[in-house]
This record gives structure tokens, C-alpha cells and sequence, in this order.
């Protein structure tokens, strides 16, 4: 066999499949550092991106929570209740968070609390609260999405506040 007759063993390299190999190092890299600095920064969960607070109109109701959660994973949201003058704080909660979150723990307990009309109420006894009280409520996301939530004291005005849920 003569060395005419083999066959050339280079490889044809294709212009577009090296060009797209190029693109694919050049933009991966960016892509893949833009995404470790949003989970730095609370894109995914906590972190400084994710904490928001908001108030109701008349400054008695504050709440804080994280705009991001995960599916299943649990958190937690302050609302804090300022002096009201009443003999009792009724807090209430829509429905959405009760359809959307399995509720945990509620600190501090509270006096008594039900639920009517798809509406969670809990009530706290203002002789046996020190002003101003903070409720921690543990919630574990059932649902991804966007989940628009309302919290309302007494016959104050009601914040409504959107968590996103990651699958």
C-alpha cells in the first residue's frame, strides 16, 4: 500500500461549531459569575436583594419579610404591631397565605385565635403584651409563584406584600 492511498487523517473543522464553542466560553463565564453574584446577593433567598419591610399607612403595622422564597423550605415574617390604644390586637390574615404556606410556629402564642371566612384571626390581649409587639410566624411556601399576601391589626389599615416562590 502506498502512502497516496491512505486516506488523510487531519480532521475538517467546521467555522460555525468553533465559532459557537468560542461565543459559549466567552458568554458562559459571564452568565455563570452573574448568577454566583445573585445568589450572593439574595436573588434566590436570603440576602440583600431578598429582605423587604413595608409599613401600613398610619405606622401601626410593620412587616418583614423575604421576597424569595424556596418551595418546602421554611422562613419566617415579622410583623410588628405598635401601640395601639385597645384592650385587645386583633391580628388578621388572608387567605392567600393560608392557601399558599403551611403556617408553624406563631411567637408569641396568642391569647386565642380562629378562623372565619377563609381569614385567620389572632388575638392578643394588650394588658398581657409589652408595646411594641413583634410576631414571628414560621411559613413553609406549598405553592411556587408569585403569592400576594395581606396582614391587617384591628380596623387598621392592611399591608399586602409578594413573596416569589422558587420551585
Amino acid at each position: 500500500m502506498k502512502q497516496q492511498d491512505k486516506e488523510d487523517p487531519r480532521v475538517e473543522e467546521s467555522p460555525s461549531a468553533l465559532n459557537f464553542e468560542y461565543n459559549v466560553n466567552r458568554f458562559g463565564v459571564l452568565f455563570l459569575l452573574a448568577i454566583i453574584f445573585s445568589a450572593v446577593a439574595g436573588l434566590f433567598s436570603n440576602g440583600l436583594l431578598s429582605s423587604a419591610s413595608k409599613q401600613n399607612s398610619t405606622h401601626t403595622l410593620d412587616i418583614n419579610y423575604d421576597r424569595f422564597e424556596r418551595l418546602t423550605s421554611e422562613s419566617e415574617i415579622n410583623i410588628t404591631l405598635q401601640s395601639l390604644h385597645a384592650s385587645r390586637y386583633i391580628v388578621s390574615i388572608g387567605n392567600s397565605l393560608l392557601n399558599n404556606y403551611q403556617l408553624g410556629d406563631i411567637r408569641p402564642e396568642p391569647d386565642s385565635m380562629y378562623s372565619k371566612g377563609n381569614t385567620l384571626y389572632l388575638i392578643y390581649n394588650a394588658a398581657d403584651v409589652q408595646s411594641p409587639l413583634s410576631l414571628w410566624i414560621s411559613v413553609t411556601p406549598k405553592k411556587p409563584g408569585n403569592i400576594a399576601n395581606t396582614v391587617k391589626v384591628n380596623s387598621e389599615p392592611e399591608i399586602t406584600f409578594s413573596q416569589f416562590v422558587y420551585p
